[in-house]
């Protein structure tokens, strides 16, 4: 076996059979020599012992029990901390910070075969991009010594990236421990029912936070998104007109292709249960459960995109990405491409000179038009 690689499994599902189909695939790889460990990592309390107790039957996985974290956030904020503390507990028993670390949930279920390929073919999959048309833009390296693979990303939210499962090295996906995470929800206020994208967000966009620091303001704004779709067809067609919107989904794809490798597979190879997705479900019967959207039209959301477009990524109510072709065409110059090579070399040197008020202008009528459409919208609905 080629570069050591050990799953870390975090948090509990409540129904036994999920539990099973989520860890067969875990189970699998192992007896097949991929993956070196499989550690179940959650909370030593005991009313969470009956969930955890088929984990402890299965030979191939570890379980270890940490002391659930005191916090004193709403349900939401705490909600993250878990996540954030459950996976820093887990990186914990790995030392050697090259390890390859797959993070999976409980209620996440992934065809065998392609979870293999990912692992095997790492060292290629997220190897460091080279776009070498735009050299010279100045923007700053990847904070990541390989690039990590997530299942979907969003086009036109900034790191809206789905992170119930992602495999990096070690030393990468420690960069996800984010730091006073319950602090950095503040910003929705009373808000944050209708904002959960937000705690994704968070998480990833902590990391470029000071080296791009156009999305800066992105983060203390993002109260004036939100998933109400009524909005969002109100919102996404004002947005997509503004130029310093533009310059966002531009750096934000020149992250994408530099730092992440996006891949959903085919319709079926990855399903994600959550509880948030299956409140009113009987967690009883795995039948009732639903499996979470994009997962549940992978194919569908695949098809709206066309490579090579720019807008055809951001110009959907939401722009769902299951691999890597829209981000990296755009940068490879794909024929038949909405935008030129000239357009987005500019576009990325003024991101890189964002701090000496290149965009100062455009940056002010953006969140103008935030403003304002999300004022417009809910005074009118309250009316």
């Amino acid at each position: 076996m080629g570069r050591p690689a050990i799953a870390i499994v975090t948090g509990y599902t409540r129904n036994p059979q999920l539990l099973a189909l989520s860890m067969a695939p875990l189970r699998a790889l192992k007896q097949r020599g991929l993956l070196q460990r499989i550690l179940a990592v959650t909370w030593d309390k005991s009313d969470l012992d009956v969930h955890v107790a088929p984990l402890a039957a299965m030979s191939e996985i570890e379980l270890v029990r940490v002391p659930e974290p005191k916090v004193r956030g709403t349900r939401y904020q705490n909600g993250v901390v878990f996540q954030v503390r459950n996976l820093e507990a887990a990186l914990g028993q790995i030392p050697d910070d090259d390890t390859l670390i797959l993070k999976w949930r409980p209620d996440f279920v992934g065809d065998a075969e392609f979870i293999a390929g990912k692992i095997a073919g790492f060292d290629t999959l997220c190897a460091p991009s080279e776009f070498p048309h735009y050299e010279g833009t100045g923007l700053p390296p990847s904070p990541f010594k390989a690039k990590i693979w997530i299942p979907w990303a969003d086009a036109n939210q900034p790191f809206f990236y789905e992170d119930a499962a992602f495999l990096g090295l070690k030393r990468d996906v420690a960069k996800l421990v984010t730091p006073h995470v319950a602090e950095k929800l503040g910003p929705l206020g009373n808000q944050e029912n209708t904002h959960g994208p937000f705690a994704h967000v968070v998480r990833f966009a902590t990391i470029f936070r000071q080296s791009y620091p156009i999305f800066q303001r992105y983060l203390l704004d993002y109260k004036y998104f939100s998933n109400d779709m009524a909005y969002r067809q109100v919102l996404v067609p004002a947005i997509i007109k503004e130029t310093y919107f533009l310059h966002l989904v531009a750096a934000h794809a020149w992250i994408l292709a530099h730092c992440f490798h996006v891949d959903c597979g085919a319709e079926g190879q990855l399903q994600l249960f959550t509880n948030l997705f299956n409140e009113k479900a009987d967690w009883s019967e795995l039948s009732t459960l639903r499996n979470n959207p994009p997962f549940d039209k992978v194919e569908a959301w695949r098809g709206a995109i066309k490579p090579g477009n720019f807008v055809s990524g951001v110009a959907r109510l939401y722009g769902r990405l299951m691999d890597d072709a829209w981000q990296t065409s755009l940068f490879q110059h794909a024929s038949g491409a909405d935008i030129t090579h000239e357009q987005l070399f500019t576009m990325l040197k003024n991101v890189a000179l964002y701090r000496k008020g290149r965009l100062k202008k455009e940056e002010s009528a953006y969140y103008r038009t935030l403003a304002d459409s999300h004022k417009r919208y809910f005074l009118g609905r309250a009316a």
